[in-house]
């Protein structure tokens, strides 16, 4: 659990163009969401017996196009 909090604290701190970046941690500490400008990042923590199963899923925000609106050209095409 720290080391999620301690890499979204990272992400937040190593931004390149000083970006915001919001980590929360739900109350039963089951989940890390981490929002940025263009996408949020949610890991569901789940344990059984010694195992513990963390899967990270990542979701562009509504209206993020990395190419721009025209989308990806090659030149000369």
């Amino acid at each position: 659990m720290r080391a999620l909090i301690c890499l979204g604290l990272l992400l937040a701190a190593t931004a390149a163009n000083a970006q915001t970046y919001t980590t929360t941690v739900s109350p039963d500490q089951r989940t890390v969401t981490t929002t940025g400008p263009t996408s949020t990042a949610t890991t569901p923590i789940s344990r059984n017996a010694n195992v513990v199963t963390r899967t990270t899923t990542i979701t562009p925000n509504s209206g993020y196009q990395p190419m721009g609106s025209a989308g990806y050209k090659p030149m000369g095409r």
